[in-house]
């Protein structure tokens, strides 16, 4: 710093390269799904599902079932 408070030498550059970095990373991310209640209803059927599941089973055939429960449960409505 000079005497009068004024910072000495080159003027900071802006970091262009983080900013295309985080433009080029935003553009990659997926797009977001909306959240719906069959979505959230499968989720929790699923927790439940593997909670009491005994060993391994397909994973093709849990989300299938954990899809029919969320299915059932807004045919409730």
């Amino acid at each position: 710093m000079s005497r009068t408070g004024k910072p000495v030498g080159r003027p900071k550059k802006e970091n262009t390269l983080l900013q295309e970095a985080k433009e080029f990373r935003e553009s990659k991310l997926p797009k977001e799904k909306p959240l719906t209640a069959r979505l959230y209803l499968a989720g929790q059927a699923l927790a439940g599902l593997l909670a009491g599941r005994q060993g391994s089973g397909r994973s093709d055939e849990v989300k299938r079932e954990a899809y029919g429960w969320a299915d059932r449960m807004l045919d409730d409505d």
